[in-house]
């Protein structure tokens, strides 16, 4: 894997990011406020205010195993602690209450916890792409323009978020992922589609989203980040095809 790449670009993302006015005039109707507020709390709490690193037992054995994955991972975490810090700006803007707790959170992370590091790293990938919907159905819906500004800087991060997963991957299976990878990916994307839809799936309605926008950047993402990956691992797999003639001629 190309780690000198990616450790340039998260330094250089930390650049170049305009803060969203958040002392601009706000005015909300109280029946949108009140559960965007509770949502976006929970959102905070779970994507980077929480314990923000690797946390299944063999973390460290993958984080260890070059100094450059070290250094990729600190810095993709540093920019979840950043998205974390926008979010709380949008809680105080609607007058939310953060939360330290909730089930969603605590779920998250056993399950992180328990399965290994690769099996964490595929959820924090499907948490990505799912969670460019959600931020997707609010920056179109929410009619604030810092919040909206929030989810603009928020997208471009979890864009290039999910392009790293996805070189990780191409290098990680340069043949390939298996079909059973696949079928997880597609089980946990729509799984944890309808888990935001249980307990965000109020807030989104109130500011005029839906069910079907969601869902439907869901799906959509999942379905280009798997052509993305086919065409990456099928350029790995060239790469290594030619390098190995090349050492053998």
């Amino acid at each position: 894997m190309n780690y000198q790449y990616w450790i340039q670009h998260f330094r250089a993302n930390r650049l170049d990011r305009p803060e969203p006015d958040w002392e601009a005039p706000f005015a909300m109707p109280e029946e949108k406020r009140r559960p965007l507020a509770q949502s976006l709390a929970e959102y905070q709490l779970g994507d980077g205010g929480g314990e923000c690193k690797l946390v299944a037992s063999d973390a460290e054995r993958y984080r260890g195993s070059a100094e450059e994955a070290r250094t990729v991972v600190d810095l993709w975490f540093d920019q979840e602690r950043e998205r974390a810090r926008l979010l709380s700006g949008a809680v105080k803007r609607v007058g939310g209450q953060f939360v330290t707790r909730t089930f969603g959170f605590e779920l998250f992370y056993a399950i992180r916890r328990r399965l290994g590091v690769q099996f964490e790293m595929l959820v924090l990938l499907v948490v990505e792409i799912v969670s460019i919907g959600y931020y997707r159905v609010i920056r179109r819906n929410v009619g604030d323009q810092p919040i909206a500004d929030m989810c603009k800087l928020i997208l471009r991060d979890e864009a290039r978020h999910i392009d790293f997963h996805r070189d990780r991957l191409a290098s990680r299976h340069p043949r390939g992922v298996s079909w059973f990878w696949v079928w997880q990916l597609h089980l946990l994307a729509e799984a944890c589609a309808w888990f935001l839809w249980h307990g965000h799936g109020r807030a989104l309605r109130a500011i005029g989203g839906t069910r079907a926008e969601l869902f439907g950047h869901v799906r959509s993402g999942t379905a280009n980040f798997l052509v993305e990956l086919a065409a990456c691992c099928a350029g790995t797999a060239k790469a290594a095809r030619r390098q190995w003639t090349q050492a053998t001629t």
